[in-house]
């Protein structure tokens, strides 16, 4: 992580020692424009060509501290903008303006801040934003008896997890201190909130910057007291018991997403390269992933390609404006969701109010301040990721969608023939689902399929892409898989799905899955490959069910 920051300070010296000799370099040539003849015309060409210069390098002087001459850049700007208006078109009042920004540019004092001490931004060490599996997380649980310890400790290592139990709060407390797992099971039956012992634990942690770790909560009060006491202590998830390992799995992928998901990704939109790359320098400091667009037409691509939680436009480009490119990106109404930040030097409200009216969410004027910038992109990438996993995913399984599972495969078979590479589609099924529905009841129906759905996407490589595509039924795509690897790969899943226990009433049972695989080496078309794998899928299902068999396997 050290030598991650590292790097970035260095990258952003390098760019402030570039940006510095680029700023001198186009307000000596400003200056000598201002010389021309042709300025005597006043031509809206060259006005306007003068102001949107003038503009782009306010912005990226007063991003870079100068702080004289961006102010003095900025009432060239207005000059100019009063020159095109028709107001006061005089060439002599454009070249006194401009005799400001070279009298403000030549100041001794006025000179760029040296790295990380910025006019109010704030070194930060942020996450490396790297993407942990399941099996990288280490749980500590609480609990006295010895039944129930290994019942959650065995079930809980099912599905991947690390698991450490403690019968004590202050030996648990002392460890986690240390240690920092990454979160806390608390039976409060054994010790309730209410406890002095467990709430001074919770509030050591807190103390000590641990209170971003889940803390989940099995009980058997369920009463509103002791809801009320885990709330005021940081607690995200309560469940009653008996204890239901698929349930209480399905709680912690829930809470404990954000420690496993990837990094939120900003698209940045600005001709001003300087102030740009400033500002992805900024924000994978904090662990955000960043990418760079100059040109407003590359924009959707970007998007296509990126898939941004957030966007962040400049207002004024010359290709065209912030307000402009907005309008464009909201005709694709599969990004309605993602948020659009307006950062420009712009200090017209009216206008400010305009840009929010195209479908923009925010405005932020130039320079910015580290900290309050990407604390509100932050807060605006998790609510749009939190908007888009509800417009693309099943609300039962968090997997996605039919429709998106197949939108990500015609993705997938794409990029396998532009890098020559191979692709495997399963479609699986459970075995004799309707009888576990009609035995044990739908609310157990729907535990099976979500545990399911949870082993498949723990088990699976972060490139694989998992989809509820019917009721009992998923469809899995396996980039750079052929079928072989695919079905040992599946065959193994169902083995560890055969093993779980599930509940109900007292009653044990298991369950089973079948399934069909096929890659794109015989087709590339994608609704034959389905097909391929569905009719494999009907022969394991028709040969005795509980296997896994390829399109071509015997």
């Amino acid at each position: 992580m050290s030598s991650n920051i590292d790097t970035l300070q260095q990258e952003l010296a390098d760019l402030r020692l570039q940006h510095h000799e680029n700023l001198s370099g186009e307000i000596s040539a400003l200056l000598q424009r201002s010389t021309q003849p042709d300025l005597e015309s006043l031509e809206q060409s060259l006005l306007t060509q003068l102001r949107d210069t003038a503009h782009r390098l306010a912005g990226s002087a007063l991003t870079f501290v100068y702080e004289q001459t961006g102010l003095a850049l900025r009432a060239f700007e207005a000059t100019l903008d009063n020159a095109l208006a028709g107001q006061m078109r005089s060439a002599e009042r454009i070249r006194k303006a401009l005799k400001q920004v070279q009298n403000a540019a030549t100041m001794a004092g006025d000179v760029p801040a040296a790295p990380g001490q910025e006019k109010g931004v704030e070194t930060v060490t942020g996450d490396d934003g790297a993407a942990r599996r399941p099996e990288d997380l280490h749980l500590y649980v609480l609990e006295d008896d010895p039944s129930t310890s290994d019942l959650l400790k065995l079930g809980l290592a099912s599905f991947g997890y690390r698991v450490t139990t403690f019968v004590d709060v202050k030996l648990l407390t002392v460890a986690a201190l240390t240690d920092h797992p990454d979160g806390l099971i608390i039976d409060t039956e054994y010790s309730s909130f209410s406890d002095p012992n467990l709430a001074a634990a919770a509030n050591a942690m807190q103390e000590t910057g641990m209170d971003a770790i889940p803390i989940l909560v099995v009980s058997d009060n369920s009463g509103f007291v002791e809801k009320l006491h885990a709330a005021r202590h940081g607690v995200v998830a309560f469940l009653n018991k008996p204890i239901r390992i698929p349930a209480l799995e399905s709680s912690l992928e829930g809470v404990m997403r954000h420690q496993t998901r990837s990094p939120y990704r900003v698209l940045l939109i600005d001709d001003d390269v300087f102030s740009m790359e400033h500002h992805r320098i900024m924000l994978e400091s904090w662990g955000i992933a960043a990418k760079c667009v100059t040109n407003p037409v590359d924009v959707l691509t970007g998007i296509d390609e990126f898939k941004p939680d957030l966007l962040v436009i400049d207002l004024n480009m010359p290709q065209c404006s912030g307000i402009e490119l907005a309008k464009v990106i909201r005709f694709h109404k599969q990004w309605i969701h993602i948020p659009i930040i307006f950062l420009s030097g712009e200090l017209d409200a009216s206008r400010q109010m305009i840009a929010l009216k195209t479908g923009g969410d925010e405005f932020i004027t130039k320079p910015v301040v580290e900290r309050p910038f990407v604390s509100l992109i932050l807060m605006r990438a998790k609510r749009a990721r939190q908007l888009a996993e509800l417009m693309i995913r099943d609300s039962l399984t968090g997997l996605l969608k039919h429709t998106e599972i197949k939108d990500r495969l015609s993705h997938e078979l794409a990029r396998a023939r532009r890098n020559k590479n191979t692709v495997s589609v399963a479609m699986l099924d459970i075995d004799k689902f309707k009888r576990i529905n009609d035995t044990y009841g739908h609310p157990v129906g729907d535990t099976v399929i979500t545990t399911l759905a949870h082993l498949l996407r723990r088990a699976l490589r972060t490139t694989d892409i998992v989809g509820r595509y019917g009721g009992e039924e998923y469809l899995v795509v396996m980039p750079d898989s052929d079928e072989a690897n695919a079905v040992r790969k599946l065959d193994q899943l169902r083995r560890e799905f055969e093993a779980i226990c599930f509940n109900h009433k007292d009653l044990e049972f298991h369950c089973s899955f079948s399934g069909g695989v096929s890659d794109s080496d015989s087709t590339g078309n994608i609704d034959l490959l389905i097909e391929k794998a569905d009719m494999a899928l009907y022969r394991a299902k028709a040969q005795g069910r509980n296997q896994i068999l390829g399109a071509f396997s015997e």
